[in-house]
Order: C-alpha cells, then structure tokens, then sequence
C-alpha cells in the first residue's frame, strides 16, 4: 500500500509539473490549442493511472480483465477532458472579449444606457 501512495504521489508530482509547462507554453502562444488539450489530457490520464491499476488489481485481478478495466477508465478520462478542453476558447478568443483598456489619465466615456 505503502508502494502505491509513492507511485501515486509521484505520478501527481510529474502531472502537476507537465500541467504548469504546458499551460505556460500555451499561455505564451508557443504550442497550439490542440496539442495542450492533448498535453494536458494526457497529465492527468496518467496521474489517476496508478490508483485505478491498484484499484483494479484489487477487485478483479492483475490479469487481463483487471488491466482492461483500468485502460478503459483511463481512456475515458482522456477523452472527456481533451474534448472538454477544445470547447473551451482559446487564448487569443477570450482576451478579444474583453472591453477596451483606456489610459488612467484619459477621459472615460459613461457608459450605455442601453
């Protein structure tokens, strides 16, 4: 058990790690939209991998059936979070959303009564 929360904790660690990498290259507009949904998905598949092989392992055996099982919840898990990611808008989309910064020492218009 001991061995699991280690494998766990490190496998955390290193998703946490690519997670931060990917978002500031993204961030930074050094990779595409896609390949940090694909990045990011992948991180956190791979954190939940150690417990679910463990989990699985427990209830239905280190045979095939067991490893099946844990490939399919981790797969499920990638997809849903790649295809949630994609929707979201992109970097670029969600600053253009924003209204107009104007300068602290020029007049501000007063805003719409519409």
């Amino acid at each position: 058990m001991l061995e699991v929360f280690l494998v766990q904790l490190l496998a955390a660690a290193l998703g946490a790690a690519s997670t931060a990498s990917a978002d500031r290259l993204y961030h930074s507009g050094r990779i595409s939209k896609g390949l940090h949904s694909f990045w990011v998905s992948a991180a956190i598949a791979v954190i939940c991998l150690p417990v679910l092989a463990w989990i699985s392992g427990v209830f239905l055996g280190s045979g095939v059936l067991g490893q099946l099982v844990a490939g399919l919840v981790v797969g499920s898990i990638f997809m849903w979070l790649y295809r949630s990611l994609r929707k979201l808008p992109s970097v670029q989309n969600s600053e253009s959303c924003l209204p107009p910064r104007h300068p602290s020492s020029g007049p501000i218009p007063p805003a719409s009564k519409a």
